[in-house]
């Protein structure tokens, strides 16, 4: 991948992604236009990628007709996917690690990360336009980054939980707020699924954040789901990978659904204050690290 730009090869992952999920299967045509309205890029990029993934023979090339799926692509494919992943995934998490542990600098360049960690510079600028998407880091207006502050003391979790205590339960008092139905029984039914078994430490993490991302959404009101998904990035960066109190985890399960039951019902201002009281007590417990 070193011969893409960063941009191109966040599309040509795009493209195998799309792939792998059966968005296009083998003999399908695809178009260039298309991939750059959803992917929400120009052309430019696209076409780049698919002469590489066309290269990789993922693709062929269509003499004046673009590219088609390749009809036997799937060893190549699931090859290709490893290749992209594998060395930016360890990239990535040698990245956090040092920020967490706070051995890495709050001004960071790209000079500097590439004799620390002994990488491509393809792959740290993939990497880093990663951390920049996630909210991790900020690129300043000059040269290099800025670390951007994590929840990796007990005083920044408390001033995330503060800061969610203020948002959350007011979102649920927004005017525009509208619970979706169907997206209300989904989520019900999985809180249901984890307070009646032995909830997957990772499953619970994913559950739990999009639970609080789905009341956000309902509120209609785009800053705030904003605020609470990378409160949930920030989040995701420390949580540990085990469940060390499962008692609290099926508590937390059944204020959830007790929250969406009162919204069911209309009651959002009863479902604010269970919310309010449900991010209180996990402040108060210091489950920061446990899920709240």
């Amino acid at each position: 991948m070193s011969k893409l730009t960063p941009l191109q090869t966040k599309v040509a992952g795009q493209i195998l992604e799309s792939i792998a999920c059966g968005d296009f299967p083998p003999g399908s045509h695809i178009k260039e236009i298309e991939l750059a309205q959803h992917f929400g890029v120009s052309r430019s990029p696209i076409r780049g990628a698919l002469f590489y993934l066309a290269g990789q023979q993922i693709l062929t090339a269509e003499k004046h007709c673009g590219f088609t799926v390749a009809t036997a692509c799937s060893e190549a494919l699931q090859n290709t996917l490893a290749g992209l992943r594998v060395a930016e995934d360890d990239l990535y998490r040698l990245i956090i690690d040092d920020h967490l542990n706070q051995t890495l600098p709050g001004h960071i360049n790209e000079s500097d990360l590439l004799r620390r960690y002994q990488c491509s510079k393809s792959i740290l600028r993939r990497c880093l336009q990663r951390l920049t998407e996630e909210g991790i880091i900020q690129r300043k207006h000059g040269h290099g980054w800025v670390m951007m502050p994590t929840l990796a003391s007990a005083e920044q979790r408390l001033e995330s939980y503060r800061f969610r205590m203020l948002l959350e339960p007011a979102a649920l008092m927004e005017p525009g707020f509208c619970v979706v139905p169907e997206q209300l029984r989904q989520c019900r039914d999985n809180q249901l699924a984890l307070l009646n078994g032995v909830p997957d430490s990772q499953h619970f993490i994913e559950s739990n954040a999009r639970f609080h991302e789905l009341l956000a959404a309902w509120s209609g009101n785009r800053f705030i789901l904003h605020s609470i998904q990378q409160q949930n990035r920030l989040r995701r960066l420390t949580e540990t990978h085990t469940i060390n109190n499962l008692r609290r985890v099926k508590v937390s399960c059944q204020e959830h659904l007790a929250i969406l039951d009162a919204l069911a019902e209309g009651d959002n201002q009863q479902a604010s204050a269970l919310l309010y009281r449900h991010l209180q007590v996990a402040s108060q417990l210091g489950v920061a690290r446990r899920k709240s």
